[in-house]
């Protein structure tokens, strides 16, 4: 019984010395020099999108209610499209969907979309209080 405990502690040491020397492989600069590296494995942060102020059609109000994806800006609501772009006064972009708000007061800057998504929101700038 000790003999079949020594082989599969001795098969599994030989398996994590082979991975340990396969990662090695693949990080050394020799491997990078040989072009065996992946340029996938480079992931490149994405910049969050930047609203341009002066794109045309802004509209002007107070936010005062915001849930889910839904707000309510000068006592009507508006849906976020799938894809808006939200950003504070100083140009962070914030995740509105993660908010609960009620009975606030922030003055916004917004574009709705066009044609069958002309309730929906697709860019809005809101001024939160410093």
């Amino acid at each position: 019984m000790a003999g079949k405990a020594t082989r599969k502690s001795l098969g599994w040491a030989c398996g994590i010395s082979v991975l340990i020397g396969a990662a090695v492989l693949t990080c050394s600069p020799m491997a990078e020099a040989q072009g065996t590296v992946s340029p996938a494995l480079e992931v490149q942060p994405t910049q969050p999108a930047k609203i341009d102020r002066s794109m045309h059609g802004s509209k002007k109000g107070i936010l005062t209610k915001a849930k889910g994806g839904t707000v309510w800006i000068d006592r009507a609501s508006f849906v976020l499209a799938p894809d808006a772009v939200v950003e504070n006064q100083l140009g962070f972009p914030m995740e509105l969907r993660n908010y609960r708000w009620d009975g606030v007061e922030y003055h916004v800057l917004y574009w709705l979309g066009t044609g069958q998504a002309d309730r929906q929101i697709t860019h809005m700038i809101i001024s939160l209080p410093e």
